[in-house]
């Protein structure tokens, strides 16, 4: 096992801190419907244990494709997110009071389960921060971002931030990604991503939002190469450790860990599948 580096620093995580534990809030008001997207999010007010109120994007279990399971995704993911120094609107584990339910819309209500009583959440950054669209283009300043985003989707495997879907918010030269509860596919569904062809379906036209901007430019890829080569088997234990027990489903959970490890110790492999899409 490797350890973790001494004096190694904390302060890691892209829009502010590094997250071994995601904070917990509780939701005190319902405010509107987010109106667009798969899982049918919703926008509340949550309380934090300091008292201080947080606007949140709510995702329930119950809208996912896999259940418990996406949020499990969505948490390992953010802290990875986090140890690689990516920018993500901070991430919460909600917790639902049983009588909050009653003051949904019904609309609302009905589409969720009377067992969700715990919802995955992400600060409400928007609408200050609009989402990216196709008429966006990279500034240099955001080039390496990009770069390391393009890097991280890659690597987990994550088809979903693309023309039409993007997943991201942009404000000036400033970058936030949200929603990965489809990375770290089940199965035998390609090449892995440092094998020959293992990103080449990032190649086509609209399979990601920033690798046609990124062809040909400037990237410092030893910096990518060196985030993720830091990853260390206490910490990437404790983004499974992060995951709240309800949601546990240890096999799951542990292959997503274990695919992790396989990117850090084939990260070589993956920056040249990185460099060859983007020559």
């Amino acid at each position: 096992m490797r350890n973790r580096k001494a004096g190694a620093a904390e302060e890691l995580f892209g829009a502010g801190r590094w997250l071994g534990v995601l904070r917990n809030l509780e939701a005190v008001q319902y405010i509107r419907d987010v109106g667009s997207g798969r899982t049918q999010p919703i926008v509340v007010a949550a309380e934090a244990d300091d008292g201080n109120v947080v606007e949140v994007v709510l995702k329930f279990s119950s809208s996912c494709d896999m259940g418990t399971n996406s949020l499990a995704v969505e948490v390992i993911s953010a802290c990875l997110a986090g140890a690689v120094g990516l920018p993500i609107p901070e991430p919460f584990v909600v917790s639902i009071p049983t009588d909050w339910r009653d003051c949904l819309p019904p609309a609302v209500r009905n589409r969720f389960s009377e067992f969700d009583n715990l919802a995955f959440g992400s600060k409400l950054v928007w609408p200050q921060w609009p989402a990216w669209t196709a008429t966006n283009r990279l500034t240099p300043r955001m080039l390496q971002t990009a770069a390391e985003i393009l890097a991280f989707d890659g690597f987990i495997e994550n088809v979903d931030r693309r023309d039409g879907n993007p997943n991201c918010l942009v404000s000036g030269d400033n970058l936030r990604i949200f929603d990965h509860e489809l990375a770290f596919p089940r199965g035998l569904l390609g090449p892995k991503p440092w094998a020959l062809g293992g990103l080449g379906s990032f190649s086509e036209p609209g399979k990601h939002i920033f690798r046609r901007e990124l062809v040909a430019q400037l990237i410092d890829h030893g910096t990518i190469r060196q985030k993720w080569s830091d990853l260390h088997d206490d910490d990437i234990a404790a983004y499974g450790a992060a995951v709240p027990s309800i949601w546990r489903d240890e096999p799951f959970i542990a292959d997503i860990l274990k695919k992790i490890r396989q990117v850090r110790d084939n990260v070589d492999g993956c920056m040249t599948e990185l460099d060859r899409i983007l020559k």
